[in-house]
């Protein structure tokens, strides 16, 4: 009988959220490409740690030269000065490469043994907080850290779970929403758990009350200078060009952008070919039970229904079946290359040379 101790597994943020000081988990790994989530459960340890330390030290650590003996004297030695320790280590993927790959006799070989003979044995003062950008952890992570960590790894929210992951994180923040803030607030903010609650606290911190209309969702979320991703899907998707390039100006050099980006054009692209479908097999009608099913639209307004259905036959006009397949080949060379580490200038030069290659796809398809 394997008896082995395992890593284990928070089910969701939420349950991380619900965590005191003393149930924190010493190492915690947040395994994902965005940084959403992460950044929320980096404020929660943060603010329980505060709480019941007079002095806590924050240390980040970052992949680059130097830092690997900076993370091990920083996790195994104590700080006399402070009682408590809070490390918080980015860009995991790239920082834990050459010491995953380390073999027996290199330069790292020594370091990786002396990592596994202390890791069981951290200071109960100390927390690791590890950000690994990467899509799944290697196995040989769990024998570098003998098995000692929780981790979590956010699920993708599929549309007709987002009025109910909404609705969680309304409920646990105390806080309404009037109905057509809700339905703007979903239809562009990034659907994912960590942004859910970023942008909820943030009305919260603006406006100190707990109950939030349209206007205050559009003053306070849709600032001016922070790239917005659904303008991004929708000015692509109409061929708006200029419009498009002038929301892309905010780019703030973040990967999270990006793959927000990527995932908001191809829930959009699913929603034009099943309104296409829908369109086919019903003499041009769009019957809103059929969209319901579909489209997993039953839990928005009917307001939001009609608007939906304008925009996305709108939307459809501009797109035959190869069109759409010519995206979702672009889609997912994009995804890939984003995925494999794809940052900073050459990231974004590669951005613009492949939306202008869909602009030149829908202006094709368009005048033909």
């Amino acid at each position: 009988m394997d008896t082995k101790k395992k890593p284990i597994e928070i089910s969701s943020l939420f349950q991380l959220l619900k965590l005191g000081e003393k149930d924190l988990p010493e190492v915690f790994v947040y395994v994902g490409e965005d940084s959403f989530e992460f950044e929320i459960a980096v404020d929660h340890f943060k603010e329980k740690l505060d709480q019941h330390a007079d002095k806590l030290d924050v240390v980040v650590i970052v992949a680059e030269s130097g830092e690997h003996t900076n993370l091990f004297s920083e996790l195994f030695t104590a700080n006399m000065f402070f009682p408590r320790k809070l490390i918080i280590l980015k860009s995991g993927a790239a920082f834990f490469k050459p010491i995953l790959e380390a073999k027996p006799k290199s330069e790292l070989a020594d370091y990786v043994a002396g990592f596994k003979k202390n890791i069981l044995s951290i200071s109960d003062n100390t927390n690791l907080l590890v950000h690994y950008d990467g899509k799944d952890l290697p196995a040989n992570f769990s024998d570098l850290f003998q098995n000692h960590y929780s981790f979590y790894k956010p699920k993708t929210i599929y549309q007709n779970d987002i009025p109910k992951t909404l609705k969680e994180v309304l409920d646990k923040e105390s806080v309404q929403l009037e109905e057509d803030a809700r339905d703007e607030f979903i239809h562009r903010i990034p659907a994912n758990v960590g942004s859910y609650i970023k942008s909820i606290r943030k009305l919260k911190q603006y406006l100190n009350k707990n109950k939030f209309s349209l206007a205050d969702i559009h003053s306070i979320l849709f600032s001016q200078n922070e790239m917005n991703v659904t303008t991004l899907v929708d000015s692509l998707i109409q061929s708006k060009k200029s419009e498009f390039y002038k929301e892309f100006t905010k780019f703030s050099d973040e990967n999270s952008e990006i793959l927000a980006f990527l995932t908001r054009l191809l829930y959009k692209l699913d929603e034009i070919r099943k309104i296409k479908v829908i369109r086919s097999k019903h003499n041009g009608e769009i019957p809103i039970p059929i969209m319901d099913e579909l489209l997993k639209t039953g839990g928005f307004s009917e307001a939001r229904k009609g608007f939906m259905r304008r925009q996305l036959v709108n939307d459809a006009k501009y797109f035959t079946e190869k069109t759409l397949n010519e995206f979702y080949d672009i889609l997912i060379e994009m995804n890939i290359k984003y995925k494999s580490g794809l940052r900073n200038e050459e990231g974004r030069v590669y951005f613009i040379q492949r939306t202008m290659e869909m602009f030149k796809i829908i202006h094709a398809s368009s005048s033909s």
